[in-house]
């Protein structure tokens, strides 16, 4: 098994320390390729008797955050059975290989996505590719952490030409939020392709959201039902930090900002992420500003949470699921009614 760490950004230098100080407290032996083409020496030298970790330059090729197609190949070509992708904003929370030991070789392991971005996909990404549907999946698919073997390389091949598509490469010229969902990002063309004809035998390992995987993005993060399952099973292996990361400007609490930038701010230091991140702060070599509690607030609410990540942040929680429910209901009765309207059933406005 081999683990590859890719980025390409200065910003996410303390991510990348994070991430391989924990998988290093919770799988001592793997073996670590990185690439950090932004690496100083004080990176170089916090490296220093490491000897899990290899370093790899000159691989991003302008490719950016498409990079993991091109990157899984290269290591498959050169003789890796497995190699297991992270991105740099994950946390390892205990040792995954035991997870992975009943994973089929033949199987993608891939993530669902975050309930605030999971969009049923049902097989539109691959009809908006010209493709033809060989299965539906009732969720989106989030590349995070993807684990590749082998008998993956005609699909890695595949996406990497979707990738280099003069389609896919113009939309990358657009914002975010003005692009097609099936051109959105690299993770997009995966989903299209293992919905095709072409690639539905490939068996699926989804880490399931919640149980497998936190996919902490937004107000939508870490439910009711995800803590439960935590509280039961403990945290899932890995814990994503999606969206406003808590090294960004944008998860500082400043004045005037409003009351939902506040309350997200206030939600992504209480987050499991964050509880994960302060147990390794003294490993970093480094004093980093945001792993401070940022306010009084923030101190009560993990002492409030017992220490606990599934408790921590939980009244939150439950205002935000029940925000949720109550916005979900309104908009079933507003359905029902236009489709009433519709019938005929109930007169017009």
């Amino acid at each position: 098994m081999l683990i590859c760490i890719a980025e390409d950004r200065p910003s996410e230098r303390v991510a990348v320390k994070l991430l391989i100080t924990s998988l290093l407290a919770h799988c001592p032996d793997v073996q670590i390729d990185l690439s950090y083409p932004p690496m100083d020496d004080a990176f170089a030298g916090w490296l220093q008797g490491k000897p899990q970790i290899q370093l790899r330059s000159s691989v991003n090729a302008g490719h950016s955050w498409n990079i993991k197609p091109y990157l899984l190949l290269a290591m498959l070509d050169e003789g890796h059975d497995e190699v297991w992708w992270l991105d740099s904003d994950v946390l390892v929370t205990a040792d995954f290989r035991l997870l992975a030991q009943g994973v089929p070789a033949g199987a993608l392991v891939v993530c669902e996505e975050a309930l605030y971005g999971a969009y049923t996909d049902n097989g539109m990404r691959t009809e908006a590719w010209g493709l033809a549907v060989g299965r539906r999946l009732p969720f989106t698919l989030n590349s995070a952490v993807l684990r590749v073997t082998q008998q993956h390389r005609l699909l890695l091949q595949r996406w990497c030409e979707l990738l280099e598509h003069p389609l896919y490469r113009q939309a990358q010229q657009q914002s975010w939020t003005q692009r097609p969902a099936h051109l959105t990002g690299d993770q997009d063309v995966l989903a299209a392709l293992v919905s095709s004809a072409e690639f539905a035998a490939i068996p699926l390992h989804i880490l399931r959201r919640g149980s497998g995987i936190i996919q902490y993005f937004g107000f939508s993060a870490f439910t009711l039902h995800e803590r439960w399952l935590a509280i039961r099973h403990g945290l899932p292996a890995f814990v994503h930090c999606q969206g406003w990361k808590p090294w960004t400007e944008r998860a500082k609490f400043r004045s005037g900002s409003g009351l939902k930038h506040w309350l997200q701010a206030l939600y992504i230091h209480l987050s499991p992420y964050m509880a994960q991140a302060r147990r390794y702060q003294q490993q970093l070599d480094e004093t980093v500003d945001w792993l401070q509690p940022a306010s009084p607030i923030v101190v009560w609410g993990h002492r409030i949470g017992l220490g606990q990540p599934a408790l921590t942040g939980l009244p939150l929680a439950l205002a935000f699921d029940v925000l949720r429910a109550v916005k979900h209901l309104i908009r079933r009765l507003g359905s029902r009614r236009q489709s009433a309207k519709v019938s005929g059933n109930i007169p017009h406005d």
